[in-house]
């Protein structure tokens, strides 16, 4: 039943229960892990990103997205691209039923510019897109008095004994 245990070697008796390993059990094993580490974020990092053979339709959806958003999120300047500046026109005219601006940019034709309001107190007001350059201007009151803008750091005497406001853009 039991065999005795030889006097020599005590481990003698567990020798035959040891077993050797294929010679490609190391390969097999090795094989079966993982490439990589299997973490959740790779996981899910894999499912977000296309197969090999269609990774360009991600692409080119991402860079038209980019390409809106810098777009329309792209700061925008008072200047335009092809130099233009808006500009603030402002007149306090509180009895006034009409205020327009006239200037060099009208080609001094009345009818082009008319100002909005009044407001509460009796302001008028216009913005206007000019391009880069120097312009004289006035405001026409009720289409009889010629006022040059008050708050103009530049003036000039415009021959016909008035003054014109000017303004450099």
């Amino acid at each position: 039943m039991n065999k005795p245990m030889p006097e020599s070697d005590p481990l003698e008796a567990l020798r035959p229960l040891r077993r050797t390993a294929p010679p490609d059990f190391t390969k097999r094993v090795m094989d079966a892990l993982p490439q990589e580490p299997d973490l959740p974020l790779t996981r899910a990092l894999r499912h977000l990103w296309p197969e090999r053979s269609r990774w360009f339709l991600p692409a080119l959806a991402g860079a038209a997205a980019m390409l809106l958003l810098s777009t329309f999120l792209a700061p925008r300047s008072s200047t335009s691209l092809d130099n233009r500046v808006t500009v603030h026109f402002e007149i306090h005219a509180p009895g006034a039923q009409t205020v327009e601006l006239v200037g060099t940019f009208t080609d001094w034709q009345i009818g082009q510019l008319q100002l909005a309001g009044p407001d509460a107190s009796g302001h008028w007001t216009a913005e206007v897109d000019l391009p880069a350059g120097r312009y004289e201007y006035g405001f026409l009151v009720d289409g009889r008095q010629w006022v040059a803008d008050p708050r103009a750091e530049i003036r000039r005497n415009d021959g016909f004994g008035r003054e014109n406001a000017v303004i450099e853009l």
